[in-house]
């Protein structure tokens, strides 16, 4: 059309952040060399290493957007009493960010190791994630739902926490046929399901309604 604006050119830094997050994710970090992410973007390496000296200095690049998205998720106030639908909505989009960056997740240990900055800000990372899932632990305590007793409370939001971190890995596995998309869905089930035994009353309705929100999902289908 005569007089549209033409798209903006993408950076050639963010082409090599797009183009590195999609091979780390698909080939595995620790396969993939800076001179095969400049081969995929058709640059010369030398061309990479003027805007990153290195892969970790791109990991540590990447970590910066991811780490800011989800906060902003994980901050999100709670200002109601949250439904089975909106936990599960709220639980489903912490696992698809993971989901995104799932590269460091998988070989999380080893990137910290050359990337020892970022330690402190995974460990603030993980801290966040237990008290979200304390805050709507707490929204569900104040509806009378769910009940503890000493510290179970703070022992099943580790759990929790420790879920949200590891469960994508376990589960791609243990299931490799799963889609992203029904293994975002399997945690997000079986999130729901530790909570079941803190249930007050009705656990047999609540854990009749978590299936069938989840058989909804067409999340048990395979590729």
């Amino acid at each position: 059309m005569a007089g549209a604006p033409k798209p903006a050119k993408i950076k050639t830094r963010d082409r090599i952040l797009q183009a590195s997050l999609a091979l780390f994710n698909s080939e595995g970090e620790a396969q993939v060399s800076t001179v095969d992410i400049a081969a995929v973007l058709g640059i010369s390496p030398g061309n990479l290493y003027y805007h990153f000296k290195g892969k970790e200095a791109i990991i540590e690049s990447m970590f910066d957007e991811f780490e800011t998205e989800l906060r902003q998720v994980l901050s999100a106030p709670i200002e109601k009493p949250l439904s089975l639908e909106d936990n599960w909505i709220f639980i489903y989009i912490i696992f698809e960010e993971i989901n995104d960056f799932r590269f460091f997740y998988e070989g999380m240990s080893s990137i910290l190791e050359r990337c020892p900055s970022l330690r402190p800000r995974v460990a603030r990372l993980l801290a966040l994630k237990k008290a979200t899932t304390l805050a709507i632990l707490n929204s569900l305590e104040k509806q009378r739902l769910v009940s503890f007793i000493a510290d179970e409370k703070d022992r099943l939001a580790d759990r929790i926490a420790a879920h949200l971190t590891f469960w994508l890995q376990y589960r791609a596995i243990t299931e490799k046929e799963q889609t992203d998309r029904a293994r975002i869905h399997d945690g997000v089930y079986s999130t729901v399901l530790q909570i079941a035994p803190y249930v007050v009353a009705g656990r047999a309705d609540y854990l009749e309604g978590a299936a069938a929100y989840f058989a909804r999902q067409g999340a048990g289908k395979r590729r």
